[in-house]
């Protein structure tokens, strides 16, 4: 398709809606133009044949406004490495790839992008010169796109005799997202219709609503999984920090300034928001006032979706969960035992290693974080660095052993500091307990072989001070398990359906950690024979 260059003022190409449905782009997309690429999307043009280009999108194809070229739709790889010129300024790759997502760059590119140089700072404009793009000189920055400056130290991929590759540091977007695609998939789909260039919510006739809101521990892949379902939905991040947010009028300030400043298709992520918006904050009306405006304004803004991010939804300030405005939440849970073996072989993919036992060192992770498990594969490759041999077990294991879980806390369960060692006597009651519960954990291919199906619970009795609770604890040490200890009474409640409120909190908390062992003491406190109870509600 042969198009006349005009002059524009959007980073962005634009060109009629008609000539792009016929190579194939209805709602937009990437074309080769000149010695460029550049994304393009349908919009008002003087002349049907006319593609409007920025001057620096201009310059990049080493065109002229008036110049006639030919334009190819091109389907552009996620680039794996993007070199950039150095600057004065330091850069910081983590925020500088996150500026650059969705973006397509080409060898000799020319972009500008908004970053802040340190948190709470204000985001300058820098202009920054593409030195290479790997492979093929031209790509699209990703999720997993390492963005770096010249003259860096470059690691080279060297392949491990086992068919590992090793070099690069493991903590990588890629590696907290393992185990995440069914909410990559749901988040990308939401800000695809939001941050659609043909604007489909009003091509659909559908309501008008802000973002999704996303919650999950610190540590679980949400900033990472942000970035990924943007990059798939061909949008833009701009992050909003509030790390050094204490007043309202800093909050309002830093929102204004996201909402005028970004064009669309964009998202705007608002990360740890429930630091400031939590329902029992000293400004709690004042800041929910201040997020309905902004959710009111990026719903009028056609293009843009915000995604707001937080540890808990319950904490925040009533009237933002469940409005209008956020018809989605999204859950990011911490992970459980699959999720983590996941995480564990992400982490480890470039390090080099022999067989690993990863449902293992999953079993003995309860309370790690995404974040912890590649804390743990960077200790691991600390420990294997000075011989250049490969990550083992039983490396990994004493990297997770001096690694502390970050969801290990009253909430999410506890990983107790002691094991059998420190129980004596009761060789019986150890070897019972060993065989029921610690197996069924690290050694689930014992049941299967033998058709045995493991036992769910346990009844432990006996008189009160005999040492339950500690062999129980004892017990969750050595599975590396989560460890919940529930008193009965503790339960009761004379309303109707808070008890059994309280028991499906427990549980949902507990398979959020999994694997975990719940103690319930003083269960005959719960459930006392029928007829011999004195409450009222039972």
């Amino acid at each position: 398709m042969r198009f006349m260059i005009r002059p524009g003022a959007d980073p962005a190409g634009a060109a009629d809606a008609t000539l792009l449905s016929a190579m194939g782009l209805p709602g937009g997309g990437v074309i080769a133009v000149g010695d460029t690429h550049v994304l393009v999307r349908a919009g008002d043009v003087p002349t049907t044949n006319a593609l409007l280009l920025g001057p620096r999108t201009m310059g990049n194809s080493g065109l002229a406004a008036g110049d006639t070229v030919k334009a190819e739709r091109v389907q552009l790889p996620v680039a794996r490495r993007v070199i950039v010129s150095p600057t004065s300024a330091p850069l910081d790759a983590r925020h500088l790839a996150r500026a650059l997502q969705g973006i397509p760059v080409t060898n000799g590119d020319t972009v500008g992008v908004n970053i802040a140089y340190g948190d709470g700072a204000e985001r300058q404009h820098v202009e920054l010169q593409v030195v290479d793009v790997e492979p093929g000189g031209a790509g699209l920055v990703g999720s997993a796109t390492v963005v770096g400056e010249a003259g860096e130290a470059k690691q080279d991929i060297v392949v491990h005799p086992e068919g590992h590759p090793s070099g690069e540091a493991p903590t990588t977007a890629e590696a907290l997202l393992a185990g995440l695609d069914t909410e990559l998939e749901v988040l990308t789909g939401w800000l695809s219709l939001l941050s659609s260039t043909s604007d489909l919510p009003d091509a659909w006739g559908l309501p008008r609503v802000a973002g999704v809101l996303l919650e999950g521990p610190s540590g679980c892949g949400k900033s990472e999984l942000v970035a990924a379902a943007a990059a798939e939905s061909g949008s833009v991040v701009h992050e909003v920090s509030l790390d050094l947010v204490f007043k309202p009028e800093k909050l309002l300030d830093l929102l204004e300034k996201a909402v005028k400043q970004t064009t669309g298709p964009a998202v705007v992520f608002v990360d740890r928001l429930d630091a400031v918006a939590g329902d029992e904050g000293m400004f709690r009306n004042q800041v929910a006032a201040i997020m309905r405006w902004f959710l009111d304004a990026v719903a009028e803004r056609p293009r843009i979706a915000t995604v707001l991010g937080v540890t808990s939804a319950p904490r925040l300030v009533p009237g933002l969960v469940g409005s209008p405005l956020l018809p989605r939440t999204l859950s990011i849970p911490p992970p459980d035992h699959e999720r983590r073996a996941l995480l564990f072989e992400a982490g480890l993919s470039r390090v080099p290693h022999g067989e690993m036992d990863y449902e293992s060192h999953a079993a003995r992770s309860a309370g790690f974080s995404g974040a912890d498990i590649l804390a743990a594969v960077v200790h691991a490759s600390a420990l294997i660095a000075p011989t250049g041999e490969g990550v083992t077990d039983e490396i990994l294991a004493r990297a997770v052993s001096d690694t502390t879980p970050s969801l290990g806390t009253a909430s999410l369960g506890e990983i107790p500091s002691y094991g059998f060692e420190r129980v004596a006597n009761l060789d019986e009651v150890k070897q019972r307990l060993t065989e029921s519960v610690i197996w069924q954990m690290t050694e689930p291919g014992r049941f299967e072989r033998l058709g045995i199906e493991p036992p769910r619970g346990l009844l432990l009795h006996g008189p009160p001070g005999t040492g339950k609770t500690f062999v129980i604890r004892a017990l969750a040490n050595e599975s590396g398990a989560a460890f919940f200890t529930i008193k009965g009474a503790e339960l009761l409640d004379k309303f109707v359906g808070e008890s059994e409120r309280g028991v499906r909190e427990i549980f949902a908390r507990a398979r959020a950690v999994a694997p975990a062992i719940l103690f319930f003491d003083e269960i005959d406190a719960l459930a006392p024979v029928r007829g011999s109870s004195t409450n009222s509600v039972t």
